[in-house]
C-alpha cells in the first residue's frame, strides 16, 4: 500500500471530532520513547472532555482508578496500512492507552509483555498476585488450557449479535467449549508448507510446482519428492524441516503423523498411537532420518533453526503461515500437508482475548467493557489486517491488501485441530516432543515411542479432566 493510501486510511478511521472530543494518540512509532508517548497522551486527554469508550453496567463507587492487567506474548505482527507496527504488543498498548484515556471512570491499564515460552509462568504462575491477568491476548492452543481453570469467563454476553455476526464462524468456534465462548478471536494465522521452487527444479520436480494456489500431494508423492531432494541437494542442505528441541515441534509433527495415516486420537480424545496406523506413521518419520529427509540432529533443533535454514536456501520445505510467507515472495510455492483426502490438511490458530475472574466484580466489568471497546465501531479491529482478520468487515476492507488472503481464506475448510480439544494442551505438548526427540535419535522404536506417548499424554489428559472446571 502506498504512503498516500496509508494517509487516506488514517483519515478514514479517525472519527470526526465534536468540540468536546480529542484525537486518540497514535500507536507509538519506532524510536518514540514510552515516556514521550504517555506524555503526549496525557496532554491530549487534558485538552478536552473525554468521550465514553465503554458503558459500564456496574454502579462504580469512589474515584480511585480500577487497575486492569492485560498480558500479551511477544509476537511479530504487521499491519497493511501502518508499517510502523512490528509487534502485536504495540497494538494492544494502543488499545489500552485509548481505553484508559476515554473510559467512563478512572482506570489504570498495565500491559505486561512476556515471552512465548513463558505462558504458564505469566498466567497460572501469577494467579492470586497483583500481576494476575484480567485480560489475556494469546493463541488458542496455548490458552485453551486456562479455560479449564474455572477463571476464564464466558464472553457470549460481550459478543452482541452485531459483533458475533461480524466474526468468522471457524475462528469463533476455536474458543467455544461446551457451547459457550471463552475467547474472542482477533486474527488467525494458517500454517501450510512452503517449498523452494529452485531446489525443486534442480531435483527434477518441476511437475509439482504450482503457481497461484495452495496445492496438495499424496503421501506416496511426498515420499518420492523427499527422496529426490535428498539425492540431489548438496551437503549441508536438507529436504524438509523437522524440529523437536521443544514443545513447538508438535504442530507439524502431529500433522505429519496424521498425514502418514494415524488418527492420533480415539473417540474419547485420548492418544491412540499404539494402533497399527500410529506405529506405521511413527516409523515413516523415523525412516526419514535414515533417508536424509531432515536436518542433522533435528531432535535438538528449534523452529528458528529451521527458519534460518529455509531463508538461507538450505532447506527445501518449511512450514509457513499467511503472515510469514511475505518474506519469501515468488521464490516459494505453497502446499498443504498430506491429509485424509485429496485437498490435504492445514493447521491454524486464532489469537484473541480472554477475561479472567480474579474475584473483583469491578475489575471484571471493566475487562468486559474493554473488549466491548475493542470490538465496537472503532478502528482497533482494523489492526488485525496483516494476518487473517477475525472480523468480516475488516476482511472486506483490507482483504485485497493482505498478501495471499484469498488463498488462505479459501483453504480454511482444510484446517484441522491438532490439539484434540484436550483439557491440558500445554502438559501434553511438554510430553509429546520428548517422545519424538528419542524417536529421531533412534533411542526408541516406533512401538516404544507410541506406548510412551499414549501412556504419558493420556495420563496428562486424564489429570486435566480431573481438575477441569468451567466458570459459571
Amino acid at each position: 500500500m502506498s504512503s498516500e493510501s496509508r494517509r487516506t486510511h488514517r483519515r478514514m478511521i479517525e472519527p470526526a471530532l465534536s468540540p468536546t472530543q480529542s484525537v486518540a494518540p497514535p500507536i507509538p512509532r519506532r524510536g518514540m520513547t514510552r515516556r514521550a508517548f504517555c506524555a503526549g497522551a496525557a496532554f491530549l486527554a487534558a485538552a478536552g472532555a473525554l468521550p465514553l469508550a465503554g458503558c459500564s453496567s456496574l454502579p462504580f463507587t469512589g474515584a480511585a482508578p480500577v487497575r486492569l492487567v492485560i498480558k500479551v506474548p511477544r509476537t511479530g505482527h504487521d499491519v497493511v496500512f501502518d508499517d510502523s507496527i512490528s509487534q502485536v504488543e504495540m497494538v494492544i498498548q494502543g488499545m489500552a492507552d485509548e481505553f484508559q484515556r476515554t473510559y467512563a471512570r478512572p482506570v489504570d491499564v498495565e500491559v505486561i509483555v512476556f515471552e512465548q515460552n513463558q505462558y504458564d509462568e505469566a498466567v497460572e504462575g501469577s494467579f492470586d498476585t497483583d500481576k494476575s491477568p484480567d485480560v489475556l491476548y494469546g493463541d488458542y492452543f496455548n490458552i485453551s488450557t486456562y479455560i479449564r481453570t474455572g477463571r476464564v469467563v464466558p464472553l457470549d454476553d460481550v459478543a452482541t449479535p452485531a459483533i458475533r455476526d461480524d466474526l468468522f464462524d471457524d475462528l469463533w468456534n476455536m474458543g467455544v467449549v461446551e457451547g459457550r465462548a471463552y475467547m474472542m478471536p482477533y486474527l488467525a494465522r494458517q500454517n501450510v508448507l512452503a517449498y523452494n521452487k529452485e531446489m525443486f527444479r534442480n531435483a527434477g520436480l518441476g511437475e509439482f510446482i504450482a503457481e497461484g494456489e495452495i496445492t496438495a500431494w499424496s503421501l506416496s508423492e511426498w515420499t518420492r519428492i523427499l527422496d529426490a531432494l535428498s539425492a540431489s541437494l548438496p551437503e549441508g542442505s536438507f529436504p524438509m524441516m523437522m524440529y523437536a528441541g521443544s514443545s513447538q515441534g508438535d504442530t507439524h509433527i502431529v500433522t505429519l503423523l496424521r498425514s502418514a495415516g494415524s488418527d492420533i486420537y480415539d473417540e474419547a480424545g485420548h492418544f491412540n498411537l499404539s494402533a497399527s496406523e500410529g506405529v506405521s506413521a511413527l516409523r515413516w518419520i523415523q525412516d526419514g532420518v535414515g533417508r536424509g529427509w531432515f536436518p542433522l540432529h533435528a531432535e535438538n533443533l528449534e523452529i528458528e533453526d529451521c527458519s534460518s535454514l529455509f531463508r538461507q536456501g538450505q532447506l527445501a520445505i518449511y512450514m509457513v503461515n499467511n503472515a510469514s510467507i511475505t518474506r519469501y515472495g515468488d521464490a516459494v510455492g505453497l502446499v498443504n500437508f498430506p491429509g485424509p483426502d485429496a485437498d490435504g490438511s492445514a493447521t491454524a490458530f486464532a489469537s484473541g482475548f480472554q477475561i479472567f475472574d480474579n474475584g473483583d466484580a469491578e475489575k471484571l466489568q471493566v475487562a468486559r467493557d474493554f473488549l466491548s471497546f475493542v470490538y465496537g465501531d472503532g478502528h482497533w479491529l482494523d489492526y488485525a489486517a496483516g494476518a487473517i482478520p477475525a472480523s468480516k468487515r475488516v476482511s472486506d476492507r483490507y482483504g485485497a491488501d493482505i498478501p495471499f488472503y484469498d488463498l488462505f481464506r479459501a483453504n480454511a475448510g482444510n484446517v484441522w485441530d491438532f490439539t484434540g480439544n484436550n483439557p491440558d494442551t500445554q502438559s501434553v505438548r511438554d510430553i509429546f516432543y520428548t517422545g519424538i526427540h528419542d524417536l529421531l535419535m533412534g533411542k526408541t522404536t516406533p512401538e516404544e515411542c507410541a506406548a510412551f506417548l499414549d501412556e504419558r499424554c493420556n495420563a496428562a489428559i486424564d489429570e486435566g479432566w480431573a481438575k477441569s472446571q468451567l466458570h459459571e
